[in-house]
C-alpha cells in the first residue's frame, strides 16, 4: 500500500508526537508512506532524526500559500492585525489555489492508495482541507481526515464559505477520525459536519514505542541537575507555554502553599512560548516571592517521555480544551504520577483510580491537589501503577485501528 500524507503547522506538539508514532510502529514494513510537510513546520524538524531512521518514509517539503500559513508569515509586519482580519476574504481563493497546486503535486508523484490529511483542529490548516479535495482530482481513492483538537465556529462573515467547505468534506473524506469523543461532539456541535454525511471515527492515541528510561549518568538531559533540585518533588509542566494551557494557575496554587509544603516542591516548566507569556509568568512568581521554586527551562530537545518519567508529578492544567493530552498518556506509559484538568478527552482515558482530575481554572484545587500528593505520595503512585497498565498496549491498538481504516 502506497500513503500520501499531507501535514501542515507551524509549530511542534502532540501532532508531530502522534505522527512519530504512527510511522515508527507500522505493522506492515512492505507499506510506502510520502510525507509532505509546510515550510517553517517546527514539529517536522523536530521529529526529523527519527524519521530520516524510518526506510519506509519519504519526506518532502512545500511552500504552502494557505490561509493559516499566509497569516503566519505575515506575523511581525506593520500593520499586522488589519490584515489579518482583511485577508479573510481572500480565503476562498487561497483555498482553491492550494487545491490546485496540491492536485498537480500528487498526480507528479504518482499512485496512490490513500491520503491522510493530518490537522490540528478543524479548520485550522486550511492546506489540510484543500488537501482531501486534491486528493480526490487526483484519483486518489480512499482520503482520511485526522482531526487532533477542538472545532471552532465559522469566521464573522466567511461563514457562507466555510460550511461550503464543510460540505466539501463531508462529500470528500472517507473517514474523519477524532482522536478523543469530546474532539468528535466539537465537530458535531460547532459545524455543518453530521453523522449523515460521513463516517466519524475515534481511535484515541497511543504511546507504544520500547522507552528506556536511562539512569542519571546516561541522560541526555538531567532535569535535576538543570533546576538545581534535591531532595523536593519535581513537578512539570510539558508542552508549549500559552495562557490557555493553565501555567498561571500552577504559580497561583503555590503561591498558597504553606512554606513547609512549599520547601518540598520544584516546579519546572518545559517548553517554549512567546517571550511576552513568559516574562508575565516570571513576573507572577517573583511578585509571590516564589521564584527559587519555579524554573523556567523553554523548549528542551530529545525523547519527551525521558523528561517526563525524570518527574515526581505531570500537572495538565489546561483550562479549555484537550483533543486528547499525549502528555499524560506519556505519563503514564513511564508510570509518573499525573494531575489533570476535567477538559477535551482527558477524563475518557484518565480517572481518579489512575490520577487525579480537578476542575479547570481552579488555583484552589490545584493546591488543595498538591498537598494530598505531598502527604498521601505512596496513594499517588499506586494510581499511577494502575495508569501504567491501562495505557499499556494502547499504542498498539491505535496504530492496529488506523491500519485497519487504511485497508
Amino acid at each position: 500500500m502506497r500513503i500520501l500524507i499531507y501535514w501542515e503547522q507551524g509549530s511542534w506538539g502532540g501532532v508531530d508526537n502522534h505522527l512519530l508514532e504512527l510511522l515508527s510502529t507500522w505493522p506492515d514494513a512492505e507499506d510506502e508512506f510520502v510525507l509532505i510537510y509546510n515550510r517553517g513546520n517546527q514539529g517536522f524538524e523536530r521529529i526529523r532524526p527519527e524519521l530520516e531512521m524510518l526506510h519506509n518514509v519519504r519526506s518532502i517539503e512545500v511552500s504552502s500559500c494557505s490561509h493559516n500559513e499566509l497569516v503566519r508569515r505575515m506575523k511581525g509586519i506593520p500593520g499586522y492585525s488589519i490584515l489579518r482580519y482583511a485577508i479573510q476574504f481572500l480565503k476562498p481563493i487561497t483555498f482553491m489555489f492550494m487545491v490546485w497546486r496540491l492536485t498537480r503535486l500528487f498526480s507528479k508523484l504518482g499512485k496512490f492508495d490513500l491520503c491522510l490529511a493530518d490537522n490540528g483542529a478543524y479548520p485550522a490548516a486550511w492546506g489540510c482541507l484543500s488537501a482531501l479535495l486534491a486528493a480526490k482530482r487526483a484519483g486518489i481513492r480512499s482520503r482520511v481526515l485526522l482531526i487532533h483538537h477542538t472545532a471552532t465556529r465559522p469566521v464573522p462573515f466567511m461563514g457562507w464559505f466555510e460550511h461550503i467547505v464543510d460540505y466539501m468534506v463531508g462529500s470528500t473524506a472517507s473517514a474523519v477520525v477524532c482522536v478523543s469523543y469530546a474532539t468528535r461532539q466539537s465537530l458535531l456541535d460547532l459545524r455543518m459536519l453530521n453523522d449523515n454525511m460521513l463516517r466519524l471515527r475515534v481511535i484515541h492515541n497511543g504511546v507504544s514505542v520500547p522507552l528506556i528510561v536511562n539512569s542519571a549518568s546516561e541522560r541526555a538531559f538531567d532535569l535535576r541537575k538543570a533546576t538545581d533540585t534535591a531532595d523536593e518533588f519535581l513537578v512539570g509542566i510539558v508542552g508549549r507555554v500559552q495562557a490557555y494551557k493553565g501555567h498561571e494557575d500552577v504559580i497561583f496554587a503555590m503561591s498558597r502553599l504553606k512554606e513547609n509544603q512549599l520547601c518540598q516542591l520544584k516546579l519546572v516548566v518545559i517548553g517554549a512560548g512567546k517571550d511576552e507569556e513568559l516574562e508575565r509568568l516570571q513576573r507572577l512568581a517573583d511578585r509571590f516571592a516564589i521564584a527559587d521554586r519555579v524554573c523556567f527551562l523553554g523548549y528542551v530537545p530529545g525523547n519527551p517521555t525521558d523528561l517526563i518519567a525524570q518527574l515526581d508529578l505531570l500537572v495538565v492544567a489546561t483550562r479549555s480544551f484537550e483533543g486528547f493530552g499525549l502528555t499524560l498518556a506519556e505519563a503514564m506509559h513511564v508510570g509518573t504520577p499525573v494531575l489533570a484538568t476535567r477538559v477535551g478527552g482527558i477524563p475518557e482515558f484518565v480517572d481518579e483510580s489512575t490520577g487525579m482530575l480537578i476542575n479547570p481554572g481552579s488555583p484552589e484545587e490545584i493546591s488543595v491537589a498538591l498537598n494530598n500528593f505531598l502527604v498521601n505520595s505512596d496513594m499517588w503512585h499506586q494510581r499511577a501503577g494502575r495508569a501504567q497498565e491501562r495505557i499499556k498496549g494502547m499504542g498498539n491498538r491505535m496504530v492496529n485501528e488506523y491500519h485497519r481504516l487504511f485497508i
